[in-house]
């Protein structure tokens, strides 16, 4: 019919979004016979995914097993309890997590043309039982874009330079030596772009269309949810916007939001998570649409404080300044000082977001904010990336000849600063950071090039600060939700035909990554969980 839309057919399964977590959750459902629509907002597919570094974190893979590194679910679970807050208990998520993601990964492996290789990445937390030194994070490895066919210059680009793979970044010195690093690479690079192949996200969510299309997803771009359909309790479809009209589609056995975060949503985010934000590395279309839909249908709101809180430098996008996260902290001759001048924590850490982002209990006001990473002039040539993006953002990073005035253009007690540099550089002096145990997590760095760890002194003017507030890559926080994905309403119980997963739940694993790939590992695991409970309650193939 010349005036049918896609919305016009009842599909067993409609997916909201299509970052990770939404393409895994449609391509296992449409590969068991399930008939699956998948909406997308924009004009481009794989929303924060296609952005990301590509990282993910898999315990017990098949990688692993393959390259001889022991690791079981069991150490896996242990490893997840002893690194997660202590007043954090979400053991049965936990379980259902772990226990998908092996199974997802081979999936991911038959279903579509993306193909992994481990990286060389410790767990975070060495002394956590159950921790492995390598063998749980991976990447994929490049895609030609002209893989995902028809909608090949539909996937959404990255800030990231794309034709890098996340391996790239982390076995070269591509953020210190760029250009050398490029002329190092440049038969592979050369390779990649005459083939309009890309690495990290971009290859994972390219891969991930392909295998949606081959098994049959409708997917229509620029349709944005509005509003879930109850029949009685129960979610049975969806209302869109497509092309200046609303439809209702129709799902016999269930909606899955998948929507992202809603970082871009200034309401929202004053909300829960208040006060100065730095750099926002997603797209701008997250707004909290599915969170907002969910809430409506009943579902309870979780973890709204929750993030993956990152450094990120400006980085011009879509004719506006987004974040690229680059860990633009790590140099040997950098501190990062508080809102007084002090210095407070050890500059190397793994997950120095969460650190950035904590508040005093009794207040809720921010402990350090804001903060700023302090060096000297030696920074600056060790760092192009720094040098060249901090145009964009005028007021990002300032200089000044001497401590005392630097102190005043970034608004904290010239003597405090001058002390605390002093400090630093007696320290450095000594070779041994008595006070933060900076160089203590040397497995880590010796895993990731970008930082280049050690201890020198701050001396040489003129000395330079740059803004680190809390960037973005990803809100944490949504609908509460079972072991199988299922939305939980505040008294517990589920709200039939709803499913979340991604950045559109309540995360059980939340800001403190428990390593580098926990973002994108637990959200496709989700959505392989969610699908699987939707294909077995339809009857589809196992």
């Amino acid at each position: 019919m010349a005036n049918a839309s896609p919305f016009d057919s009842t599909y067993d399964l409609i997916v909201l979004g299509s970052g990770c977590a939404a393409l895994t959750a449609a391509l296992r459902a449409a590969t068991s016979g399930l008939s699956v629509l998948v909406c997308e907002k924009t004009s481009l597919l794989g929303g924060a995914s296609a952005m990301s570094a590509g990282g993910i974190w898999v315990p017990a893979n098949h990688l692993a097993k393959r390259a001889g590194l022991e690791d079981n679910l069991d150490d896996a679970l242990r490893y997840i309890a002893g690194a997660t807050p202590e007043d954090w208990d979400e053991t049965p998520s936990w379980r259902a997590m772990l226990s998908a993601g092996p199974s997802m990964l081979e999936f991911i492996e038959a279903h579509t043309p993306l193909r992994f290789r481990l990286t060389n990445e410790p767990d975070p937390f060495p002394a956590v039982p159950g921790s492995r030194p390598k063998g749980r994070m991976l990447s994929p490895l490049p895609l030609s874009r002209l893989a995902a066919g028809r909608l090949a210059f539909c996937i959404r680009g990255s800030t990231l330079p794309e034709p890098f793979t996340y391996h790239d970044v982390l076995e070269t010195d591509l953020y210190h030596r760029p250009l050398a690093t490029t002329f190092q690479l440049l038969p592979r690079l050369a390779k990649r772009v005459l083939t309009l192949s890309a690495g990290k996200g971009v290859a994972l969510i390219t891969g991930l269309v392909r295998g949606c299309v081959d098994a049959g997803c409708r997917i229509v771009r620029k349709a944005r949810g509005i509003e879930l359909l109850l029949d009685g309790g129960r979610v049975a479809g969806a209302r869109v916007e497509w092309q200046g009209r609303e439809y209702e589609a129709r799902a016999r056995h269930g909606v899955l939001i998948a929507t992202g975060g809603f970082e871009w949503n200034a309401q929202m985010m004053s909300q829960h998570i208040p006060g100065p934000i730095g750099f926002l590395g997603g797209p701008r279309s997250l707004t909290g649409d599915g969170h907002r839909m969910a809430e409506q249908a009943g579902a309870e709101l979780a973890r709204m404080d929750q993030a993956t809180f990152t450094p990120a430098i400006p980085r011009p996008y879509h004719c506006a300044i987004h974040g690229m996260p680059v860990p633009y902290h790590g140099e040997a001759n950098s501190i990062l000082i508080d809102r007084h001048g002090r210095r407070f924590t050890d500059e190397l850490i793994p997950n120095i977001g969460e650190v950035i982002n904590r508040r005093d209990p009794a207040t809720g006001e921010a402990l350090y904010l804001p903060a700023y990473v302090v060096t000297d002039a030696s920074y600056l040539p060790k760092m192009p990336l720094i040098r060249w993006m901090s145009r964009l953002s005028p007021d990002w990073l300032v200089k000044a000849e001497t401590l005392e005035s630097l102190a005043a253009k970034i608004d904290v007690d010239p003597r405090t600063l001058a002390e605390t540099v002093t400090r630093y550089n007696a320290l450095c002096a000594t070779g041994v950071d008595s006070d933060f145990g900076r160089g203590s997590t040397r497995a880590q760095q010796a895993a990731d090039k970008r930082k280049s760890g050690g201890l020198a002194p701050i001396v040489q003017p003129p000395f330079v600060a740059i803004r680190f507030l809390r960037s973005i890559m990803s809100t944490k926080g949504g609908p509460r939700t079972d072991e199988r994905g299922r939305a939980l309403r505040a008294d517990g119980s589920v709200i039939e035909g709803l499913y979340c997963a991604g950045a559109s739940m309540a995360n059980p694993i939340g800001t403190r990554g428990v390593g580098a790939g926990t973002t994108l590992g637990p959200f496709m695991s989700w959505g392989y969980l969610c699908a699987d409970d939707i294909v077995r309650r339809a009857g589809g193939k196992p």
